[in-house]
């Protein structure tokens, strides 16, 4: 992923994420929908044909539930599961 504003650390210039992330999805009883999402997003950079992290840089983001997540994180979360269920639907499952 690329960072939109890279990070300088030590003088060198951090201008990618290297990206966990988990989400979980289930149906509440109602037919409704619910998700938590934890992410890491670890700077990163290339130099030379090699990768460098700065994992004790790092960003996390943890959310138990989507209710009262802004709306910027609902879309996506959204747009991810979507890109999920084409990859669902491709491959027959």
């Amino acid at each position: 992923m690329n960072a939109s504003n890279p990070i300088t650390i030590d003088g060198k210039i951090y201008d990618k994420f290297s990206l966990h992330l988990a989400i979980t999805g289930k149906y509440l009883a109602n037919g409704s929908t619910e998700a938590s999402v934890a992410m890491r997003l670890v700077p990163t950079r290339i130099e030379n044909g090699e990768v460098i992290t700065a994992d004790e840089a790092a960003k996390g983001i943890a959310l138990g539930s989507l209710e009262g997540a802004d709306e910027t994180t609902q879309q996506a979360v959204g747009a991810i599961q979507a890109g999920l269920q084409t990859y669902i639907q491709a491959k027959g499952l």
